[in-house]
C-alpha cells in the first residue's frame, strides 16, 4: 500500500475514534431565485422530527401530471476533505426523518472537519459511486417523458464546510426539471378567428439530465420523439376564458437543457427558430401547441391541426432550460393569428377557404317541358383547398339540379338553383329559374300534298316545338318510293328533312311523325307528272 493512502486511513481511523458530534442532515427543496415562481419548489420547514411514511404512488402506473412535492427515496453521500467516502445511504419514505416539511437524516461526524454532502431524492434505487467525480457523472434518466410516480428527481450538495454549533447542516435541494405553464390570450385576434386548442407537448424533451452538475442535450438521440404532452380534456383550461380573452394556465414539464446562447442577442422573436435541417432544431426545446383553427380565410383540417412552436429560453438569443426554474408562456396571436411572431408556426394542415363563387347565368329561362342547360360554378381563391360545390334546386319539381350543376326543366314555375361551397366558409351563388311552356305544334313544309315534273328537286321539312320530342321521318315509305322509281332521296343533317329528286310519272307518300308531348304525325302525298 502507498504511504500517502496508507496515511489517509491512519486519519480516517483516528477520526471515527474521537469525540464526534451529532450531525442531522436536512434536505429542504429551496427555490431557484428568481426563476421559481408561486412558491412551486417550496415545501416548507419545522423543527420537529418525525418518522414519516410517503405514498409513492401505484407501481408501473405513469401519472399525468406529477405530484411536485413527494419525495419517496433519498440517496446521500458524505465524504471529509480528503475526498474519501465516509458514508452512503439510500433511505426510503419510511426510514426518513421529517421536521416540518424538510427531509432530515441523522448521524455522526467530527466536530472541526470538513465536509462535502451530496443528496438526491425520487431516483427509485440506490447509487453506487466511491468519489465525488464519479457522482458528479452520474445521469438521471427517464424511461418515459412523463414517468414520475415516485416524484419528481431533486439533487443538491454541500461543499467544503464545517458542522456548524448547532450541529445542522442544510443541503439545498433542486428539481432537475422546469416547469413551464402555457396561456393563451386571444384578445388581440380578430373577431372572425377561433382556435380551439387540441393538444400541448413538449418538442426535444431530454431522457435524461446529470444529478450535480449542468445538463443538456447532446444529441437528438437524447431525446423523446414525444416529450411530456397533455391533450383533450387536459387542456381545457388553454380553451376558458377567465377574463378579457386571457385563458387558465396548463403547465408541462422537462428535464434541464441549457444550450446557451445561440442566436445573436439582439434576435427579433420572430427570427427566434431554427432552419429546417438545422441539427439544433433537434436539441434545443420547445412547446407545440396544436389547434384547430378557423377564420373567414383559412381553417385548419381534421387531420393535420395548425401547430404553434415556441423554443425555450432565457432571452431571445439564448436557449437554456434551467433545472428548478418556473417558466410562464403566454400566446397571444395577433389579427389572423397566423403570422410568426415568436413562435414558427407549421402551416401544412392549413386550407383556404373559398371566398365567393360565381355562376355562369345569373338566371334561366325555359320554354319546354326537359329542355336543359348546364351552370359553370367559378370559385375564388384558385388555391381554395375544397373546391367541392353542392348543387340544389328549391323546387324540383319546376327544375332539377345534377351534381355537376346541369339544370333541367321539369314543369312551368319558378325556382332557384343554389351552388354553395362544402368547405365550411358559408359560401354560395344563386340562378333564378322561370319555366314557361310555349304551344306545341307540328308543321310541314311546304305543305301535305306536294306536285311536281320529272327533274324536278322538291325539299320537304318539319318544323315542331319543342324541340327535344323525339321525330321519325318515314324510312321504310321513302324507301319503298325510291324502290318504285318515283324518287331519289337525301335526308337532311338534322334529320328533320328529305330532299327528293323526282324521276318518273307516279305517286307516293311521305310519313313523318312526332313523340311525346306533341305525339302528332303527317301524312305528305308526292304526284309526280
Amino acid at each position: 500500500m502507498e504511504d500517502d493512502d496508507r496515511r489517509k486511513m491512519n486519519v480516517k481511523d483516528m477520526q471515527r475514534r474521537l469525540m464526534r458530534a451529532v450531525l442531522p442532515v436536512i434536505i429542504p427543496a429551496m427555490t431557484c431565485g428568481a426563476c421559481a415562481e408561486d412558491g412551486w419548489m417550496e415545501m416548507g420547514m419545522t423543527q420537529e422530527k418525525a418518522l414519516i411514511v410517503m405514498d409513492t404512488g401505484i407501481p408501473g402506473i405513469r401519472s399525468a401530471d406529477p405530484d411536485e412535492n413527494l419525495v419517496s427515496d433519498m440517496n446521500i453521500f458524505i465524504f471529509n476533505s480528503y475526498g474519501l467516502l465516509e458514508e452512503a445511504v439510500y433511505l426510503d419514505s419510511g426510514q426518513m426523518l421529517k421536521e416540518d416539511g424538510k427531509y432530515a437524516y441523522e448521524t455522526v461526524l467530527l466536530e472541526g472537519c470538513r465536509y462535502s454532502v451530496y443528496a438526491c431524492a425520487n431516483i427509485g434505487y440506490r447509487l453506487q459511486a466511491e468519489t465525488s467525480e464519479e457522482l458528479e457523472d452520474i445521469r438521471y434518466h427517464l424511461v418515459y417523458p412523463d414517468d414520475y410516480r415516485i416524484g419528481i428527481p431533486m439533487s443538491g450538495k454541500t461543499l467544503d464546510m464545517t458542522v456548524p454549533a448547532d450541529g445542522r447542516i442544510s443541503v439545498p435541494m433542486k428539481r432537475l426539471m422546469s416547469k413551464v405553464s402555457l396561456s393563451v390570450d386571444r384578445s388581440a385576434l380578430s373577431d372572425d378567428v377561433e382556435f380551439h386548442v387540441r393538444r400541448v407537448k413538449v418538442g426535444a424533451c431530454p431522457r435524461s439530465a446529470l444529478l450535480f452538475s449542468e445538463s443538456s442535450v447532446r444529441t437528438e438521440d437524447d431525446t423523446f420523439i414525444t416529450g411530456f404532452s397533455k391533450s383533450d380534456g387536459e387542456v381545457t383550461m388553454l380553451n376558458t376564458d377567465i377574463g378579457f380573452g386571457r385563458s387558465g394556465e396548463v403547465s408541462v414539464y422537462l428535464l434541464e437543457n441549457m444550450n446557451g446562447d445561440l442566436l445573436p442577442p439582439d434576435t427579433d422573436d420572430g427570427d427566434r427558430h431554427f432552419a429546417e435541417g438545422d441539427p439544433m432544431a433537434a436539441r434545443c426545446s420547445y412547446i407545440e401547441i396544436e389547434a384547430d383553427y378557423v377564420s373567414d380565410t383559412h381553417f385548419s383540417t381534421a387531420e393535420e391541426p395548425l401547430v404553434w412552436r415556441f423554443y425555450l429560453g432565457e432571452d431571445n438569443g439564448n436557449f437554456d432550460v434551467r433545472r428548478n426554474c418556473h417558466y410562464k408562456v403566454c400566446v397571444k396571436p395577433e389579427d389572423d393569428g397566423l403570422s410568426d411572431d415568436g413562435w414558427r408556426i407549421e402551416k401544412g394542415g392549413l386550407g383556404t377557404y373559398i371566398s365567393s363563387i360565381r355562376l355562369s347565368y345569373d338566371a334561366l329561362r325555359f320554354s319546354y317541358m326537359g329542355e336543359s342547360a348546364v351552370l359553370r360554378a367559378y370559385v375564388t381563391p384558385e388555391e381554395a383547398t375544397v373546391k367541392d360545390l353542392e348543387w340544389e334546386s328549391d323546387n324540383s319539381s319546376v327544375a332539377e339540379v345534377s351534381a355537376t350543376g346541369a339544370v333541367t326543366a321539369m314543369d312551368e314555375g319558378t325556382c332557384t338553383i343554389r351552388c354553395s361551397a362544402t368547405d365550411g366558409s358559408g359560401e354560395y351563388a344563386v340562378c333564378e329559374v322561370e319555366v314557361a311552356f310555349s304551344p306545341y305544334y307540328m308543321k310541314i313544309y311546304p305543305g301535305n300534298f306536294i306536285r311536281g315534273k320529272t327533274g324536278d328537286e322538291i325539299h320537304v321539312f318539319c318544323e315542331y316545338f319543342p324541340p327535344t320530342t323525339p321525330f321519325d321521318i318515314g324510312l321504310e315509305e321513302l324507301e319503298y318510293d325510291s324502290s318504285r322509281g318515283i324518287y331519289d332521296y337525301r335526308v337532311d343533317d338534322d334529320g328533320k328533312g328529305v330532299r327528293l329528286r323526282l324521276k318518273n310519272p307516279g305517286s307516293g307518300l311521305l310519313y313523318m311523325e312526332t313523340g311525346y308531348p306533341i305525339s302528332q304525325s303527317e301524312m305528305i302525298m308526292i304526284v309526280v307528272d
